[in-house]
């Protein structure tokens, strides 16, 4: 294999950077968004609702559940951010950088 090839198959440093950062802020966003509502729930449901408030079983369970909802709303909320705003980020450079694949693709 000759060695433009080989280079064209491996994956640059900078490039394995970039996708373990994805990787880690995806998989983050990802315990967020099961932990939080979870913990959320649990812990209204014990400290607030059933403790201060001395609110009945079921009633305690449903405002538990209402805030667990709007946790997992807000987490949702912040990974969309975080990717819409990494995204128009990114635009201008991989706009030249995909022109670029695209020009390498046609010379093989």
């Amino acid at each position: 294999m000759s060695k433009s090839k080989l280079n064209k198959n491996t994956i640059s440093k900078a490039e394995q950077r970039a996708e373990y950062r994805t990787f880690k802020t995806v998989f983050s966003y990802c315990i967020l968004i099961i932990v939080l509502p979870v913990l959320t729930f649990f812990t209204s449901k014990h400290w607030l609702f059933d403790g201060l408030l001395q609110l009945s079983s079921v009633t305690s369970n449903i405002y538990s559940a209402v805030s667990a909802v709007v946790a997992l709303h807000v987490a949702l909320f912040l990974f969309i951010y975080k990717a819409y705003f990494a995204a128009s980020n990114d635009s201008p450079d991989s706009g030249s950088r995909d022109r670029g694949d695209k020009i390498a693709h046609k010379e093989d």
